[in-house]
């Protein structure tokens, strides 16, 4: 089963700012779905997430492995942290209809590709596996920049 859903979005720092700020009255989602096997487990992080989002936004956590295309829906936004976080959405029959990349930060093992961009070999091969699977995901930290194609800059 596939379920197209609204928005699908990789942050390395999950639900901040940006997130609450910039993107929710952009995507309007009746759920945020966040993915990741870390913030699956770390319930302290959970409940200080939950505190920026709106009363009338579902706030769900999902590990990789627990995610499924019924856990979303057409109007979700889904927020993983990483390609590889994406890449099993994807292959859980996830569509999304948009789908965006925004902060993946500077660390040791990391290259920085573009502000705020910054992958390692990981990251890069599962971006190659996103592309070749046809989903064309855009580099656009806020809703206010110009969004990039991924494919243009890696």
């Amino acid at each position: 089963m596939t379920t197209a859903t609204a928005f699908l979005r990789i942050d390395d720092r999950l639900i901040h700012g940006q997130v609450i700020v910039g993107w929710l009255p952009e995507v309007r989602p009746d759920k945020l779905v966040v993915v990741n096997d870390k913030i699956s487990e770390d319930f302290m992080r959970q409940e200080l997430m939950a505190l920026s989002v709106p009363p009338e936004v579902d706030l769900q956590f999902y590990a990789t492995a627990d995610i499924t295309a019924d856990a979303v829906s057409e109007k979700s936004f889904i927020l993983v942290a990483s390609p590889r976080d994406a890449w099993e959405c994807l292959q859980k029959g996830i569509v999304p209809r948009r789908f965006n990349v925004g902060g993946m930060h500077s660390r040791d093992d990391k290259q920085e590709i573009f502000e705020a961009l910054h992958v390692d070999a990981n990251d890069r091969k599962y971006f190659e596996l996103i592309l070749k699977s046809g989903v064309n995901p855009v580099f656009q930290p806020t809703p206010q920049n110009e969004p990039m194609p991924l494919g243009d800059i890696l």
